[in-house]
This record gives structure tokens, C-alpha cells and sequence, in this order.
């Protein structure tokens, strides 16, 4: 004898064996996100915050590796890669708040300019 469990207003219940497995593994992967963001701590609003442009000064330059490390005014350390600058220049820095990475970067004034200016 089979049993079906109905719901009080007629309506069946729903089980897992309803749902097709491409929904179970839509609902997965979408849990998994956000038990990851929830570990690490990440705000999704970080990925919608409006970007930030300000000048930084290089302050480390890796020659072996083709890097430079710039920071912005929210003291987070940010890597250029294939870094044509030098220790000390003077670059224009477009970035998210509180994330690592740099979507624009351009020179403003180099280091040898700045010694010129001052000394003059």
C-alpha cells in the first residue's frame, strides 16, 4: 500500500525527489557561496562600492619580479604588475575600497621630478 502525504489545503508536499537535479545543484552552489563569504568574512556590498581614484606613491619596487606595491589612503597594499615605476613615483590609483586589486593605474609625477621640484 503506497501513501501520498497531501497538505491540508490539497497541495502535496515537496520533497527532493521532486526537484530535477539541475535545481539541486543550482540551490548547492548557491549555498556553498555563501557559506564561503560567510567564512572569509567577505561583504558582497564591497563588489558594488563605488571605485576610488587617488594618487599613491610606490613604495616598493620588486625588479625580479616586474612589481610594485602602492598604498591608498585605506592603507591596504596593492601589487602593479609588469610595473614600469619606480620607488617613490607618484601614480594615479583607481580601486575598490578594502580589495586588493587595481582596475586603473597611470603616472602622475616621477620620483626625480618631485627631488627637482622640491629642490628648486
Amino acid at each position: 500500500m503506497v501513501v501520498k502525504l497531501t497538505e491540508p489545503y490539497g497541495g502535496s508536499v515537496m520533497s527532493f525527489h521532486d526537484l530535477s537535479l539541475k535545481t539541486v545543484a543550482i540551490i548547492l552552489i548557491a549555498a556553498g557561496v555563501i557559506i564561503v563569504f560567510a567564512i572569509s568574512g567577505f561583504q558582497a556590498r564591497n563588489l558594488f562600492a563605488p571605485s576610488v581614484t587617488e594618487d599613491a606613491q610606490v613604495v616598493i619596487k620588486n625588479q625580479e619580479q616586474g612589481t610594485c606595491v602602492v598604498e591608498g589612503s585605506d592603507r591596504v597594499p596593492r601589487t602593479i604588475s609588469n610595473c614600469p615605476y619606480n620607488t617613490g613615483d607618484t601614480v594615479s590609483i583607481t580601486y575598490k575600497p578594502q580589495q586588493p586589486s587595481i582596475e586603473r593605474h597611470e603616472l602622475r609625477q616621477t620620483a626625480a621630478a618631485a627631488n627637482t621640484t622640491a629642490a628648486g
